[in-house]
């Protein structure tokens, strides 16, 4: 399905969303075309709803679609991302064998407020759309997986305000994201020693004594215990957020 541009829900159209994901109405019930319900938002392009491959693959095909809008202007706006999540449903929320979606908790799909990052950072289209648009490739082992599923690498990455930077991705991204087979190393999540869940304790405890968005992603790297040692690359693919190139990440 293809839109001739992106839209949000009106204040009757978010009611009828949350009604419809609640189980209250049916999905069906949502008339697309009802202006009282959606309004279309000027200066954006057209949009496919298609199975995009992994999260990174639906977060590029979004910003692709912001047109003239700059993202952080939209990044309140939640009549378009709950416009967004509804298109995109059997994407981020197949149907299970028994045809139920299994939509888990609120945060997963209705927008709340971007600045509540612990609960914002769950949303499976926004979260993913901020993170390529503000880290770019830095941000590949946190999107390589399906759209649906949110994972604990990300979960365990994203859950700390501090953790949205250049640097500390950077050295996430080198630890955990195979290059050639484009996902995620063995061993990246769950409660394993050198895991996504220790990097995330461990850079707490740096807090302390280093200023961490001063110490280059490479430097990250080397300072960490020997339990990452198994997960250490021969080289960090970004040092800082200046070698981040979001405009490539956003057009490749």
């Amino acid at each position: 399905m293809t839109y001739d541009a992106l839209y949000e829900f009106t204040g009757s159209g978010l009611a009828a969303f949350e009604c419809a994901f609640a189980g209250s109405i049916p999905e069906d019930a949502i008339n697309l075309r009802d202006p009282d319900i959606v309004k279309l938002i000027l200066g954006t392009r057209s949009f496919q709803v298609r199975e995009f491959e992994t999260a990174g693959d639906l977060a590029k095909a979004v910003l692709q679609s912001l047109g003239s809008h700059k993202l952080p202007e939209l990044l309140p706006n939640t009549g378009l991302w709950a416009w967004l999540t509804f298109v995109l449903r059997d994407v981020v929320f197949p149907r299970d064998k028994i045809g139920a979606r299994p939509l888990g908790e609120v945060h997963r799909w209705y927008p709340g407020d971007p600045n509540n990052y612990q609960k914002a950072q769950r949303h499976l289209v926004r979260m993913p759309v901020t993170l390529l648009a503000t880290l770019g490739r830095n941000a590949d082992h946190l999107l390589c997986g399906k759209p649906s599923v949110h994972g604990d690498v990300r979960e365990q990455l994203t859950s700390q305000q501090e953790m949205f930077h250049a640097a500390f991705q950077g050295a996430a991204r080198a630890l955990y994201y195979d290059d050639e087979r484009k996902k995620l190393k063995p061993g990246a999540g769950g409660k394993g020693a050198g895991s996504a869940r220790r990097l995330a304790r461990v850079r707490k405890q740096f807090d302390v004594t280093w200023d961490l968005f001063a110490v280059p992603s490479q430097r990250l790297v080397e300072m960490l215990p020997r339990e990452f040692d198994r997960f250490k690359p021969g080289r960090v693919h970004a040092a800082s957020a200046g070698e981040i190139d979001v405009a490539h990440a956003v057009s490749a």
